[in-house]
């Protein structure tokens, strides 16, 4: 860090380097914490698991699982190599996210390395623990750019007794309609997706409630679920391996999008879209902000042009002065987000 500093060199932060398709491209000496490996403290009766950030995904979703217990934001496996610094530091929810939460919901406490070199420790173990609490969840979705987490502590929750998924043909605009309807109403859903021709929909709960539901609803038993919903979370449907550009939009459930004809895949009740498009990245970040949201380059296109969603002058001078805090040197994964920050 302190050669960084004096040479002015930037540091490329990395873990499993599973994602390393995701944001932009950074010029850099490279500063890998796949090494720095290990759980330090697991509580399955207060609900949290804390692990140093080149931990494997893998052995933390299989720990969790002894005890019948998960990491209820879904993050997604990439690979084997997936760690769970890298799981908090892009921020990337699955399927679960609106009815459970987001990966900052479950960071309880992180420890850092600022552009200084300095080590700093925010939040806790416990939910109670509060102070510090916000600045540990600032570091989740940073891509590493305010610090190097060198430790997560998370939030976990027990398994659901029982999962059952069913699907329905439905049209576009049946299939947000009914997303959103079906949202209001007091169903155990766990994750509602379109994929262009069916509406998945996974209810988790008491079996007895959740078959008495389904019989409710004029839906098929979809058997095949456990495979898909796997194959959605850790980007491995086809839609996730075309050779064009991959979007991801966030957007209010209830947005009608303009397609365009582009391959595309509805998660979290209408709420994110996949949208396969080799249209300009301008026309994809002006049709997701008419929509009252945000678009991101996920994967494909120019990782040296504007990955994320352009920031209003507000937004992007408090961006520069959370950069300037943690990072005066801007030495930590430099231009990863935006090239001007």
């Amino acid at each position: 860090m302190l050669d960084a500093i004096d040479t002015g060199l930037g540091l490329r932060i990395l873990g499993g380097n599973s994602k390393a398709f995701y944001g932009r491209e950074v010029d850099g000496s490279e500063l890998n914490m796949a090494s720095y490996a290990g759980i330090i403290s697991y509580e399955p009766t207060e609900l949290f698991i804390t692990a140093r950030a080149g931990s494997s995904l893998i052995e933390i979703n299989n720990i969790l699982l002894e005890q019948e217990q998960m990491l209820a934001f879904e993050p997604a496996l990439i690979n084997s190599d997936t760690t769970i610094g890298g799981v908090v530091a892009c921020g990337l929810s699955g399927p679960r996210r609106p009815y459970s939460g987001s990966v900052r919901d479950f960071v309880l406490g992180v420890k850092c390395m600022n552009g200084l070199g300095k080590e700093m420790s925010f939040g806790g173990q416990v939910m109670k623990n509060v102070a510090g609490y916000d600045l540990s969840r600032l570091m989740t979705g940073a891509l590493g750019t305010l610090g190097v987490i060198l430790e997560v502590s998370l939030k976990v929750l027990p398994l659901p007794d029982y999962e059952m998924t069913c699907r329905k043909s439905l049209s576009y605009d049946d299939a947000i309609k009914m997303m959103n309807e079906l949202s209001t109403k007091s169903l155990p859903i766990s994750a509602a997706c379109y994929d262009g021709e069916y509406m998945y929909l996974r209810l988790s709960g008491k079996q007895d409630i959740v078959n008495t539901i389904l019989k409710q609803l004029a839906f098929d038993k979809f058997d095949d679920s456990e495979q898909w919903w796997q194959s959605l979370k850790d980007y491995q449907l086809p839609i996730f391996k075309s050779s064009k550009p991959l979007w991801r939009l966030s957007v209010p459930s209830t947005t009608r999008l303009d397609l365009n004809n582009d391959e595309f895949l509805i998660d979290w009740g209408g709420a994110q879209y996949w949208i396969v498009s080799a249209r300009d990245p301008e026309e994809m970040f002006e049709l997701a902000e008419k929509a009252g949201g945000s678009a991101t380059l996920f994967r494909g296109g120019d990782r040296n042009g504007e990955i994320f969603q352009p920031l209003s002058n507000e937004v992007k001078k408090l961006h520069i002065g959370l950069k300037k805090a943690f990072d005066p040197h801007n030495v930590l994964n430099p231009g990863k987000m935006y090239a001007s920050i």
